[in-house]
């Protein structure tokens, strides 16, 4: 070990033969040496506490494109004269990744879970910079064009995302099912579940501070985690914004880590279990007053709607939509309730007030109160059926009293026994 004039250590390349070249994307394992050069091919020296941006890529077995996106990341910040590190998060590769980062001045975080969220979660834990700036190590996201999320999060983001729709997608980057139908209509979902601008919710180029980011809480080890990120930032009504970013097809000649439909399901399933109120209390509301409506037109009769009848047996399926609309609002408020104590949400106003209305004693009195009145409706068509001698008699006109005596005595059983579960919930922890 030497050190250059101006007190400059880094490290170079011996490999495949030569010395001194720093290869691009050739798969060789390097050994590495710790040499003199000239100080300006080296990140400014500043104390830890000091730095303000930390590079964060994920890697699993990236030998072929990580040299090439160390350099450019470490060229940012010699160029920008920015107090910066490149980190590597490595989750075990077995190609020389490590050495290759090693060789090149990168820090080496090894992460023994595995996932891409995993090895993102292991970096930022480890990251020095007040902000981070994370993205893959396969070449297709242009590290030397960091300024705009780094001046973004100088002017007080929290959370900066690329887009790739704005910056540009070369030809061959991104596949097209990905490009006109994953990425969109997940990216539109998003915007609509939690009220955020974001165009594009799974861009892999991202910076945030990274104080902000930790106190989320993040923890989806897959690809989901670019999902959990932006959902629970949005939750937390971070300051997100979004700058035009590109996209070059990836320089590995082996196939992506990504799997088309295992991670966008595992997108999609994130995004509905962080959305209660569409997952449960809207398609639980539709149902419910579609199918109240229903079952209240056609208990007088039969109704007869541009020469279509609905009878008795549209009554029933009806009552199907009133039970299954029941139970999910039901479900909604017991899940908000249970995210709020969780912590994956802060309670609304809203659910608050519905809250401390709903408590157990006045769920028990309505809910008994349309228990009874079911009963009560399942005695009355009993005794008319014995007046009949319990002999045959019209279903049509019986059913139409005995389907939402049924409806109110669910209905109201479930209500006390939701009251009960939410009281549950709210009892006092140590």
């Amino acid at each position: 070990m030497r050190t250059a004039p101006g007190g400059t250590l880094t490290k170079i390349w011996r490999s495949c033969g030569q010395t001194g070249a720093i290869p691009e994307k050739e798969s060789c394992v390097p050994a590495a040496a710790q040499v003199l050069t000239p100080a300006s091919h080296a990140v400014p020296p500043r104390e830890a506490g000091a730095i303000e941006l930390s590079i964060v890529m994920p890697c699993l077995n990236e030998a072929e494109t990580l040299a090439v996106c160390i350099k450019k990341a470490r060229a940012f910040l010699v160029d920008h004269d920015i107090a910066g590190e490149v980190l590597i998060a490595d989750n075990g590769s077995t190609d020389g990744s490590q050495q290759i980062a090693n060789a090149l001045g990168a820090r080496i975080v090894h992460v023994s879970a595995r996932g891409y969220g995993a090895a993102l979660i292991g970096g930022i834990e480890a990251a020095r910079g007040r902000y981070v700036a994370m993205g893959d190590a396969d070449d297709s996201y242009d590290f030397g064009a960091l300024m705009p999320f780094l001046a973004a999060l100088r002017d007080g983001a929290e959370l900066v995302m690329g887009n790739r729709f704005e910056g540009g997608i070369a030809p061959g980057a991104m596949p097209v099912l990905h490009k006109y139908l994953g990425n969109p209509v997940l990216s539109l979902i998003g915007r609509t579940f939690f009220s955020t601008p974001i165009g594009d919710f799974h861009c892999g180029l991202r910076a945030f501070r990274r104080d902000s980011i930790q106190r989320l809480g993040l923890s989806a080890p897959g690809m989901e985690f670019a999902s959990e990120m932006v959902v629970k930032a949005s939750i937390a009504r971070l300051d997100i914004r979004e700058v035009p970013t590109t996209l070059q097809p990836d320089g590995r000649s082996r196939p992506p880590h990504l799997r088309t439909w295992r991670d966008g399901w595992r997108h999609l399933r994130f995004l509905l279990i962080y959305a209660p109120k569409w997952l449960f209390l809207y398609p639980g509301l539709t149902l419910a007053f579609g199918g109240l409506v229903a079952l209240l037109g056609l208990v007088p009769g039969d109704l007869h709607i541009g020469g279509v009848e609905f009878g008795i047996h549209t009554m029933i399926f009806a009552a199907m939509a009133v039970l299954m609309g029941s139970q999910l609002i039901g479900l909604s408020v017991m899940a908000r309730r249970y995210g709020a104590i969780a912590g994956l949400w802060p309670e609304s106003g809203l659910m608050r007030r519905v809250r401390n209305w709903f408590s157990v004693e006045r769920a028990c009195i309505l809910g008994g109160l349309m228990l009874a009145l079911g009963i009560g409706g399942g005695v009355t068509a009993t005794a008319i059926w014995a007046g009949q001698g319990f002999g045959g008699m019209n279903p049509a006109a019986l059913m139409r009293l005995t389907i939402p005596s049924l409806v109110l005595g669910c209905t109201g059983l479930q209500m006390v026994v939701t009251a009960f579960f939410i009281g549950l919930l709210d009892q006092p922890r140590r």
